[in-house]
């Protein structure tokens, strides 16, 4: 008797276990920041979203988005991402307020995420991250990006001098987002579409030099820039995405500044830590110079990369003068 009370004890238990597993349904609850018809579409839109989510992490599956409440280009963005790296929602409820994004859309920021490349491997950012998503006025979902800290997002906007000048520093904070998760998304066409035809892409390589006074020898160092088209960039993308079943960049450390005299312009600068399936990674700092005289084209003119360090330990950071800033291009209007 006793055997048989521990075998349906064992599979009670195990029942639940699967119950638990398979139970994958994720809540959206909007504290404040919009209410009525729209507050509605929001949670139903991103609730839904997130459970599909889960549901496809559980199955080992492709994402099915055709019946949700999103627009094609966020559909096609979130199915290209998740062909290359994995998430799921860690939370059953996710309770955030809403953001006005623009003069007529929505943001949920802080959307617990854990990710995991679809090849199995192990990677640093195997971990916990946030996502956020865009909303139209009516609560359909325009985009779904891997976001910012939430800490690096709030420093950014709270420096804005103006309504334009937080509105533009939101802007460029979403642009770096999709920017980001583009290249998880392999997304070459929103590549083109940022920058400029004529757009500068720079690249800082360390070199070392020896110097002896005749009784020691010490190593110098400096970083040489180089250079690259728009085309030529466009071009190692394209390979790069290619040849690597996962690409996946972390952003944090966010600098924005206004041109001085040219306030259409800003000048940003984020740490990048990047890695691919390939093995390689990098350490740096990106700056972009973003134009902003049309605001239905915001472009990128300049993009340049800088290591972090002088040396593979990590112990001789490159000093803060050698990033380049908004002051060293000169803007020909």
């Amino acid at each position: 008797m006793r055997k048989i009370v521990l075998i349906v004890l064992l599979g009670w238990f195990g029942m639940l276990g699967i119950k638990a597993q398979v139970d994958t349904s994720v809540r959206l609850t909007i504290r404040e920041g919009v209410d009525g018809p729209a507050k509605t579409a929001i949670e139903r839109s991103l609730s839904d979203l997130l459970t599909e989510i889960n549901q496809a992490y559980l199955e080992k599956r492709a994402l099915n988005l055709v019946s949700l409440n999103m627009t094609d280009a966020a559909r096609d963005g979130l199915a290209a991402m998740w062909e290359n790296v994995r998430f799921y929602c860690d939370d059953a409820e996710v309770v955030q307020n809403c953001l006005l994004k623009g003069l007529n859309g929505y943001q949920i920021r802080q959307i617990p995420l854990m990710m995991k490349p679809t090849d199995g491997s192990t990677s640093q950012d195997d971990e916990f991250q946030e996502g956020v998503a865009n909303f139209s006025a009516s609560g359909q979902i325009t985009r779904f990006n891997v976001s910012l800290a939430t800490t690096s997002y709030l420093s950014v906007v709270s420096r804005g001098t103006d309504v334009t000048d937080v509105r533009r520093r939101e802007e460029i904070l979403s642009y770096v987002e999709h920017f980001r998760t583009a290249y998880e998304e392999k997304d070459l066409a929103f590549m083109n579409q940022i920058f400029s035809d004529d757009a500068l892409i720079i690249t800082g390589t360390v070199i070392k030099s020896k110097k002896t006074d005749g009784k020691s020898i010490t190593l110098d160092h400096d970083v040489v820039f180089h250079s690259k088209t728009k085309q030529e960039y466009l071009a190692s993308l394209k390979q790069s995405f290619a040849s690597n079943s996962y690409i996946r960049v972390k952003f944090d450390e966010i600098k924005v500044v206004k041109h001085p005299t040219l306030t259409d312009f800003y000048g940003v600068t984020v740490h990048q830590l990047y890695s691919n399936s390939s093995g390689y990674s990098d350490d740096g700092y990106v700056f972009m110079l973003w134009d902003f005289r049309d605001k239905d084209n915001v472009m990128i003119h300049v993009r340049a990369w800088t290591p972090k360090y002088y040396d593979k330990a990590k112990t001789q950071e490159v000093p803060v003068e050698k990033i380049p800033s908004i002051g060293d291009f000169k803007l020909d209007l």
